[in-house]
């Protein structure tokens, strides 16, 4: 089997991409509180200008009119970009997350299919994407739309295609005036893209999300929503120029944790997947895998057996397991039983693995929804294959995936200042002592803002003096159940202080 690429990942490849948000947090009574993505991800959503609404009805039809002159056609499509989606008209909202993604739903068929994944973004108004492949072993043949767009009920108000040598741009506006856009959602299927094999070319090429032809305006993938441009994080992949059984893959899924908003200290957990392609999981005697993963950001704590392995041996495992943890990644090296040649045969895909790993506070931009690489490499001293009975081994084709770690904000109730789980004179007496005579310390500075107003001085507890013995207000949410604060202000909940 040939190597191959792999799936790639455009620029972003063993960096973090990180995305500060909005500060404010949903109510709630769970003990632990995942702000809504609607807000930690994709708020503030921007109106568009009546001007530059009008500049593209003006200039939509002008386009089309002249789609004889390629060159002039061309120079229209960035300024219709432009004037649809005015960039600056505010800071962008850097917690918005887009996920685009290439892969080829039919091997070996030259079918390419793009998504996105927003789920961690905001509602989407149109769309540049830019794809290139290797003009000596395949050719662009067409592009029909995908779920998403076929969906929308009537078609977009603008789309195009413009193809160059090696790629192509494909250009949409949902909507002109703002009523369609796209929301937030894990799988929108945009596009399905065929190619044409060249007889002569190499065995694969590459479809790579890239910058435009030099002989057309560079125009990188970027999606647009509230008047703002954001650049995704790119999946590329590969087609098959013929038939070839990719052997093996190693997936990792897309995973999401958390970690908390005041602290940064967060987890997440990862369960890699085996799957056959061609070749089966038939007479395997054992398998190996390495994962790295951005040491900035993250650590591996551990790695435990679950599912298909853990059954292995009447319950008890592997009879050998070797487990490195490294500080930027981990391998695990496993033979089944303890001469080396005993099988397990696995019908279909093998499950069995689950890495464990915690964040690096200091890594963690607060109040932002983080993605992050992990890879499997073959620079660990350990092999990503699987082991056979009746030939050595077998490498793995490797599929790359993100992290996402979402901010989550402490829950607490408001009076609770020395964080015994109720509020009554005792908390007026503590808060005292912290700001005259030395107590403390404080758990939950917010707990012991009564008077949410940000800061912590006198008038707070007199404004719990007054709630509990002289008819006050009572305390401003959340107070009544466990929740998370509502308002922003720079306090924080070092712990959480709700049973």
């Amino acid at each position: 089997m040939p190597e191959r690429p792999g799936s790639r990942v455009n620029s972003y490849r063993g960096t973090w991409i990180q995305a500060r948000g909005p500060r404010q947090l949903p109510r709630g009574s769970d003990e632990t509180t995942v702000a809504p993505l609607s807000q930690i991800c994709g708020s503030s959503i921007i109106e568009t200008p009546p001007f530059w609404i009008v500049t593209v009805l003006v200039m939509l039809p002008f386009s089309y009119l002249h789609r004889g002159n390629p060159l002039l056609h061309r120079l229209l499509i960035p300024a219709l970009i432009v004037a649809l989606f005015p960039i600056g008209t505010e800071p962008t909202r850097a917690s918005d997350l887009f996920i685009l993604e290439a892969s080829t739903p039919l091997i070996p068929e030259p079918l390419v299919s793009v998504t996105l994944d927003s789920q961690f973004g905001s509602n989407i108004d149109g769309w540049s994407i830019t794809l290139c492949h290797d003009p000596s072993s395949c050719e662009y043949a067409s592009l029909s739309f995908g779920s998403s767009l076929a969906n929308l009920g009537t078609p977009p108000t603008f789309h195009e295609v413009l193809t160059f040598p090696g790629g192509f741009t494909a250009t949409c506006i949902i909507d002109n005036v703002g009523g369609v856009t796209l929301a937030p959602d894990a799988n929108h299927n945009l596009y399905m893209i065929e190619y044409e094999w060249i007889p002569s070319g190499a065995q694969y090429s590459e479809i790579q999300f890239c910058p435009a032809s030099p002989a057309t305006p560079a125009v990188d993938s970027a999606f647009f929503s509230g008047g703002q441009e954001y650049p995704p994080i790119t999946f590329d992949t590969f087609i098959f120029n013929g038939f070839v059984d990719p052997g093996l893959i190693y997936r990792i899924p897309r995973s999401v944790g958390s970690y908390n908003i005041d602290t940064g200290v967060g987890s997440v957990v990862v369960e890699p997947v085996i799957y056959p392609a061609l070749l089966s999981l038939d007479s395997v005697t054992g398998l190996s895998m390495a994962v790295a993963h951005d040491p900035a950001l993250l650590q591996i704590d551990s790695i435990a057996l679950t599912g298909d392995l853990s059954a292995i041996n009447g319950g008890n495992g592997p009879d050998l397991m070797l487990i490195d943890l490294l500080s930027n990644g981990w391998t695990v090296d496993i033979t089944f039983g303890p001469t080396g040649t005993e099988t397990i045969d696995f019908p279909f895909s093998i499950e069995g693995l689950q890495a464990n790993y915690s964040t690096i506070p200091a890594g963690v931009a607060l109040g932002s929804c983080v993605g992050s690489w992990l890879n499997f490499v073959e620079t660990l001293g350990v092999s990503n294959e699987v082991n056979y009975s009746n030939f050595c081994c077998a490498g793995a084709m490797p599929i790359d995936d993100l992290v996402v770690l979402l901010p989550t904000m402490p829950s607490f109730l408001r009076g609770d200042c020395n964080s015994d789980n109720s509020r009554n004179l005792a908390d007026a007496i503590f808060n005292l002592a912290v700001l005259f005579s030395g107590g403390g310390p404080i758990t939950c500075s917010d707990a012991c803002d009564h008077n949410d107003d940000g800061s912590i001085d006198i008038s707070d507890p007199v404004y719990l003096l007054a709630y509990l013995f002289s008819g006050g207000p009572d305390h401003p949410e959340p107070n009544l159940v466990c929740g998370s604060d509502p308002t922003s202000d720079t306090l924080g909940c070092a712990s959480n202080t709700c049973p």
